[in-house]
């Protein structure tokens, strides 16, 4: 039985990191432990940041409004205190 592609907070969080290469075997390992094969097949294949920009859109459709501005209030309080710690030194 094939593994049905599935779109969760985790993988759609995952999906934002993939600019930076250094993360990708972590985001790899979570879009497929989510079922999303497809969507690492797409990335891997895409020649520029287009195609994943189209998946972020797909993506954040698929997990729902509520769930886009969860993650967004999330990213927006990391980035707070990232800029604590630096303003801190």
């Amino acid at each position: 039985m094939p593994i049905k592609m599935r779109w969760t907070r985790r993988a759609y969080d995952a999906l934002h990191e993939w600019i930076n290469e250094a993360k990708r075997p972590m985001v790899r390992s979570i879009l497929l432990d989510a079922g999303l094969a497809d969507v690492v097949a797409r990335l891997d294949a895409a020649e520029n940041l287009g195609e994943w920009y189209a998946i972020t859109r797909d993506a954040a459709e698929a997990i729902g409004p509520r769930q886009v501005e969860a993650s967004a209030h999330a990213a927006d309080a990391e980035l707070a205190s990232r800029s604590d710690d630096f303003d801190a030194r």
